[in-house]
């Protein structure tokens, strides 16, 4: 609507005077500067008329990034891992990231710790990593509560995770999830070894666990509601499940020899993609979608060995040291122990067979017939057999110096040097 209300005959709109219809910097329609107003305006306000809001947010340029050599609260618990663990970097990396993420309060008080499954290869440590992580935790390797999923294959035999109701037989039995058990401690470790073998009412089990980090038993009073807390446990469940399309995978990239990296970093990606796959074959979604951490450990190759022999002759070497005598391998017969002990299939167990059976055994046997007896010093070498047509391990020993008794130190005549 135009009018023509003005002195000057030009047309206005409507509802706007003089003043208010003034430009921009004359007279009293110029607007005033606000020295307030320092954040640019970022947005409009729905139905306030086309008004900006000012920025709230500061504006993020400083790069935060995790300093170098910094020491974290689970620096112990890594070196602990690193030393017993050997050849799984990546799976010792995942299990700080999950203790660290507890420790700094950032996980979900209502859940478990971690929910942690350990998949790849046999005899590659997903069970000795485990009892590493109990030993770091708790001192002992042996301070967890293991369950042998191979010996719940049978629906009934859940009741003795969890107890029989009154009446039935077994009711008065102690059960493995026991309060005691599994609230006793801070972060106490729960193992699934072979979790794939067990009767699908254990994985029915678990989903309760992993999801509301409680459980509740079949035995239930007044004073005891009988649900057990899991919000402080570590949940680990091992599995060699796609182990043998695994195996033609290791077959296939021919990994334990001298593979080249960039052959075991392709091979180590289609071991996680086989087991994934093999995963979802077997277990369903709601199970799958339960685990924070899914850790495929790595085949060892040839290099990682050597570090696992060294540790098994460690072991040897105390038990050696009780009986009085001293080991030493060269390095022909360390060589001779990781061919004799490499195996794509098996993973390390063959390794500490050989250790058995060539160093072990053959002490024993020595020893038994009095050819070794204490303060020995033996090494062991590789030398060829003419009668086996082939090399195998020797055992030298140094010799032995004769301590003189007191009395014959007494009866020895000592001569003076003038």
């Amino acid at each position: 609507m135009i009018g023509f209300g003005s002195e000057s005959g030009r047309p206005e709109k409507a509802g706007m005077t003089g003043e208010t219809a003034a430009k921009p910097g004359h007279g009293r329609g110029k607007p005033k500067a606000d020295k307030h107003k320092t954040a640019k305006p970022i947005a409009s306000v729905p139905g306030g008329g086309g008004r900006k809001l000012p920025r709230l947010i500061p504006e993020a340029t400083i790069p935060v990034r995790i300093p170098k050599n910094k020491k974290t609260p689970v620096d112990h618990i890594r070196a602990i891992l690193e030393e017993e663990v050997i050849g799984q970097t990546r799976a010792i990396d995942a299990i700080c990231r999950a203790l660290i993420r507890s420790h700094a309060g950032f996980r979900n008080p209502y859940k478990p710790v971690a929910v942690m499954y350990f998949a790849g290869p046999t005899g590659v440590g997903k069970t000795e990593t485990a009892r590493a992580l109990a030993r770091a935790l708790h001192g002992d390797f042996r301070k967890m509560i293991k369950v042998d999923c191979s010996e719940y294959a049978e629906p009934h035999s859940i009741a003795r995770l969890i107890g029989s109701p009154p009446g039935y037989v077994g009711s008065d039995l102690p059960v493995v999830f026991s309060k005691e058990a599994v609230e006793t401690e801070p972060n106490t470790i729960i193992l699934f070894d072979e979790v794939e073998k067990a009767h699908f009412r254990l994985h029915n089990l678990l989903l309760q666990i992993m999801d509301e980090g409680r459980l509740t038993l079949a035995r239930r009073t007044k004073d005891d509601d009988g649900i057990v807390d899991f919000t402080k446990t570590i949940v680990i469940m091992t599995s060699n499940i796609g182990a043998t399309l695994i195996d033609n995978l290791m077959k296939k990239h021919r990994i334990g020899f001298k593979t080249p990296s960039a052959s075991m970093e392709e091979s180590d990606q289609d071991i996680y993609e086989t087991v994934k796959e093999a995963m979802r074959r077997t277990f369903p979604p709601e199970f799958r979608n339960r685990i924070t951490e899914f850790i495929v450990f790595r085949a060892l190759p040839r290099e990682a060995l050597f570090d696992i022999l060294r540790k098994l002759l460690n072991i040897s070497a105390t038990r050696f040291a009780n009986l009085g005598f001293t080991l030493h391998l060269s390095q022909a017969a360390r060589d001779w122990l990781v061919d004799r002990g490499l195996d794509m299939e098996m993973g390390v167990r063959p390794l500490v067979k050989a250790v058995e059976k060539y160093i072990e055994t053959k002490l024993a046997e020595l020893q038994g017939y009095g050819q070794i007896k204490p303060g020995d010093f033996i090494l062991a070498d590789v030398a060829y057999d003419p009668d086996e047509g082939e090399e195998r391990i020797i055992f030298k020993r140094a010799r032995r110096t004769r301590r003189k008794s007191k009395a014959e130190k007494k009866t020895e005549i000592k001569f003076e040097h003038y």
